[in-house]
Formats: C-alpha cells, sequence, structure tokens
C-alpha cells in the first residue's frame, strides 16, 4: 500500500514549524510585560487544571446527548471490528488505503468519546500522517483535528492566520491500538503533540484498568489583553 507522501508529511512539518515561530514570537512580547495570574479550575467529573490568564475553560458549544454518544460509539465500533475481522494481523501498514483510514477515523473518534468527549466535533475531519516514535522508530499514525472559524471560535487572535488545533490522535500501525491522545491547547504557546501535560497515554491507560478522568474543554482567552497586535494582522 503507498502510504501518505512524503509531501504532505513536509507541509503538515512546516505548518506546524511556521505556528510555533508566531508562537515563539507572541510569547516573548508577552512575557515582556507584568507576571501572568493563574487560575485553578476544578469542577466535578473533570481533572483540575491550572491555567495561566489567557487561557480559560469553557462549555462545549457542541455537547452530545448520552444517546448520541451511544449510537455514535456504536457505530465507530462495529467499523473497527468489521476491519480487524478482514486482517488479523491488525498492521494497518499492510491494509489497503481506504480501509485503513476508515478504520483510522473510526479508532480515532472512538478514542476521543471515550476519553476526551468535549473535543468531539462532528464537522471534523482529519489529516492523517505516518510517523515513527522512539529509538525503535515504531511506526504510527497521527490522525490531527482542527477548527473550523466558520462554526466555533477557540479564542486565539491567532486563528485568522492559521488552522487551530484541537485535538491529536496517535494509533499504533503495529496493531492498531492507540498510542496517545492530546490537546494542543493544554500544552506551551505551540501546543505541539508532544507538549508536557497534555497527553493521555492511551496504551498505559487502557493496561491500568483506572478510570479516567478528562480534561475539561479549554480555549484562548478572547478577553485577555494580548498587547501588540502586529503578528495577527
Amino acid at each position: 500500500m503507498e502510504k501518505f507522501m512524503d509531501m504532505d508529511t513536509a507541509r503538515f512539518s512546516f505548518y506546524r514549524i511556521l505556528v510555533a515561530l508566531s508562537m515563539l514570537c507572541f510569547a516573548a512580547n508577552l512575557y515582556s510585560g507584568d507576571p501572568l495570574r493563574q487560575r485553578t479550575f476544578a469542577m466535578d467529573g473533570y481533572r483540575p487544571v491550572t491555567l495561566p490568564e489567557y487561557k480559560i475553560v469553557a462549555e462545549n458549544p457542541f455537547p452530545l446527548s448520552k444517546g448520541e454518544k451511544d449510537s455514535l460509539l456504536d457505530s465507530v465500533s462495529r467499523v473497527c471490528r468489521t476491519c480487524l475481522g478482514k486482517y488479523p494481523d491488525r498492521n494497518l501498514d499492510t491494509w489497503p488505503k481506504e480501509d485503513c483510514e476508515a478504520y483510522l477515523r473510526a479508532k480515532a473518534v472512538q478514542l476521543i468519546l471515550q476519553f476526551q468527549p468535549d473535543y468531539y466535533r462532528t464537522y471534523a475531519r482529519p489529516e492523517i500522517h505516518r510517523y515513527t516514535a522512539g529509538t525503535k522508530g515504531e511506526p504510527y499514525y497521527l490522525l490531527a483535528y482542527y477548527y473550523d472559524r466558520t462554526k466555533e471560535s477557540n479564542g486565539s487572535p491567532l486563528s485568522l492566520k492559521f488552522k487551530m488545533p484541537l485535538v491529536h490522535v496517535a494509533i499504533f500501525a503495529e496493531n492498531a491500538e492507540g498510542f496517545y491522545l492530546a490537546m494542543p491547547i493544554i500544552g506551551d504557546f505551540y501546543g505541539g503533540s508532544m507538549s508536557t501535560g497534555n497527553i493521555v497515554p492511551i496504551y498505559l491507560q487502557e493496561n491500568s484498568g483506572e478510570k479516567w478522568a478528562p480534561y475539561p474543554y479549554i480555549i484562548w482567552n478572547k478577553d485577555f489583553n494580548w498587547g501588540s497586535q502586529v503578528l495577527f494582522e
């Protein structure tokens, strides 16, 4: 199976670098002023988070009812079972591209609904990229979901310039199991997938048997005094 083109991966990496540079410039401007205040949010059913004043906990604008969530989980679970039944070796790299992508999309939705349901969006269609991880070079697929600014705002002053990441889901290529789930907003200014503190280590969490307490839904604070706007004009 011919997988995703190197050019697509290069464009994805270039985009991440571009956003990173913009956010670093913004961070330098922001930190040149007074120290930032922090606020701790603690709500029933969620893990507590302490955020700088330019981030806030918000209400999910697209909540799913229990019936909607259960129905969606049943649907994507059927897709996953069908694909795994056709390819018992579970090696995604050997599957036809159409079946591989169908499984990845279904599995990603399943993991988002299981671990971070407030970050699920019906409108979001993932960009899919293949990478390797660790010293052993374990292959995995990354599904990157983005906000649609015509449907909602995440409060970021960069949203008019860049696609703003919503959630990332990584799935191992060799066994089709979940690797990690990341909410970029919880990380550093850039908020890359591997930013400290925003990772749900799925492969460890599922084996632990412990109930996962999700992070609340977090966005950038549009009412924060962002200072110079030259980066965003």
